[in-house]
């Protein structure tokens, strides 16, 4: 029974480190997915900075009206832009601490399992080193049985 056990426990601890190794993937997913957002972030913020630059340099000749409604609403545009990014960053850091937290856990159970099938397979080494003694010293005392037997009736 002994092998048996430890057979199946190995099994779940392969299962739960394959879980392990899942919540890293994610975990690494979305710490890409990060980079990309600060990436995009980082370029609309240039552009919208470089927008609004454009729009408060004195410009060489006269600006219509329409001309600069509609520079204010691009500049508008890109700050709406830059908020829905801001907010799926911050959604994004969300979900890579619970990524985390359940990475720590799902580590936790693998550390758990492994020492818990180190015991197992312990205590089954040495129940069988412990039936091997016993055959070992069956065998030795039916040699000194016969021996004994033997040499007496000699």
């Amino acid at each position: 029974m002994g092998n048996k056990e430890v057979v199946r426990f190995k099994k779940v601890l392969h299962v739960r480190t394959v879980e392990r190794d899942i919540a890293r993937s994610e975990l690494a997913e979305r710490m890409a997915e990060e980079g990309a957002i600060l990436g995009r972030i980082n370029e609309a913020e240039n552009m919208r900075d470089d927008a609004v630059a454009s729009f408060c340099a004195p410009s060489g000749g006269a600006v219509s009206p329409r001309e600069l409604w509609f520079a204010r609403q691009s500049i508008d545009m890109m700050e709406r832009r830059l908020a829905d990014d801001r907010n799926e960053l911050e959604t994004c850091r969300d979900k890579i601490e619970e990524t985390k937290a359940e990475l720590l856990t799902r580590h936790q159970n693998v550390r758990l399992m492994a020492r818990y099938v180190g015991r197992l397979e312990e205590k089954a080494d040495k129940a069988a080193l412990d039936a091997e003694q016993k055959n070992l010293d069956d065998i030795v005392s039916m040699r000194f049985k016969r021996d004994a037997g033997g040499g007496a009736s000699a």
